[in-house]
C-alpha cells in the first residue's frame, strides 16, 4: 500500500517541477534550492553553531534576573548545549526560592523531565526543588517526613519532593523506607503520590515496589502509571529498567491475566528493549 506521505511528497514534486519548467531555467534553480532545504529534514543533525554556552551567552545570561537565567539555562540544556548543565549546577542553591513558575519555565521543566537524556531530566528535578524553596540537605528529607501524617491533599506533593530529594542523593534509603509507607494506602490519589515517588526516586530498590503495584494494585490508573515509570517515565537509568524484564515475562505468562495488562506488558518490555 502506498503510504500517504509518498503521495503527497509526489503530488509537492510534481507540481514545483511543473512550475520550475514553465518559467525556465530560473525556475529549475529554485527547485534545486527547494529540494535542497527538503532534503536537509533528513539524514544526521547539521550544526548549525558550535553548541557550547558562548562568552556573550553567558555575559546576556548573568545581567538577567534569576527568572530570566532559569529559563534561559534550561533552554539551552534542553538543547544539550555544552556548559549550560555546569552552569545550572553552579547556580541552582543560589537560586533556591528566588524565582516563580511560570506557563514557560512549566513548559521548560515538562520538556526536560521527559527527555531521553536522563541528564537532563535531573536538570527538570534540581529546578523543582529550587523552586519550591527546598534545599537538598537531611534537615529538608527530616521535615517532609515529619509533614506527612499531616499533609492531607498535599501527600502527593510531599512524596514526590522526597523521591526528588533522594535522587538527588540526600537520604535515598530513608526516602524510599518513607515512600513505601504509602504504596498501599486506602486513598488512590496517596497511593499516585507514592508510585510518583518511587519513579522520581530511581533507585534500584524501587523496581520491585512498582512491579507489585502493576501486578497487584485495584486501580487500572495506578497499574499503568506504575507500567510507564518501569518502562520510560521516571529517574531508573535504562541498565536497571531491563531488571524488570524477566519478572514482566513471568506476568505475561499468566493465563488469567486479562488482555488490558497483555497489552501494558508487551508495551512495557518493548519500550525497555529498544
Amino acid at each position: 500500500m502506498i503510504r500517504p506521505r509518498l503521495v503527497l511528497f509526489v503530488l509537492i514534486a510534481f507540481t514545483a517541477l511543473a512550475s520550475a519548467y514553465a518559467f525556465g531555467a530560473p525556475g529549475l534553480h529554485r527547485l534545486a534550492a527547494t529540494v535542497g532545504a527538503i532534503l536537509q529534514l533528513h539524514g544526521t543533525p547539521v550544526a548549525v553553531s558550535s553548541g557550547k554556552l558562548s562568552e556573550h551567552d553567558l555575559e546576556e545570561i548573568n545581567a538577567m534576573s534569576v527568572q530570566d537565567q532559569v529559563e534561559r539555562l534550561l533552554e539551552k540544556a534542553i538543547n544539550h548545549y555544552q556548559g549550560a548543565a555546569e552552569e545550572i549546577t553552579k547556580r541552582v542553591d543560589g537560586w533556591t526560592g528566588e524565582f516563580q513558575s511560570t506557563s514557560k519555565l512549566e513548559t521548560e521543566t515538562s520538556t526536560a523531565y521527559f527527555s531521553n537524556d536522563l541528564r537532563v531530566r535531573a536538570i527538570a528535578l534540581e529546578i523543582w526543588l529550587a523552586q519550591y524553596g527546598f534545599h537538598k540537605t537531611p534537615e529538608t528529607v527530616d521535615k517532609l517526613i515529619g509533614d506527612l501524617p499531616s499533609a492531607g491533599d498535599r501527600k502527593y506533593f510531599v512524596l514526590s519532593n522526597l523521591g526528588i530529594l533522594g535522587n538527588r542523593g540526600i537520604e535515598p534509603q530513608k526516602v524510599f523506607e518513607t515512600i513505601i509507607l504509602y504504596v498501599n494506602d486506602p486513598d488512590p490519589s496517596v497511593r499516585s503520590g507514592a508510585i510518583n515517588a518511587l519513579g522520581l526516586l530511581g533507585t534500584e530498590n524501587t523496581i520491585e515496589p512498582l512491579l507489585r503495584v502493576f501486578q497487584n494494585d485495584s486501580s487500572y490508573d495506578l497499574r499503568e502509571r506504575a507500567a510507564c515509570n518501569l518502562a520510560d517515565s521516571g529517574m531508573l537509568p535504562r541498565e536497571l529498567r531491563k531488571k524488570a524484564i524477566p519478572e514482566l515475562t513471568r506476568m505475561n505468562q499468566d493465563p488469567n491475566l486479562d488482555q488490558r495488562m497483555k497489552s501494558w506488558i508487551g508495551q512495557a518490555i518493548r519500550e525497555i528493549g529498544q
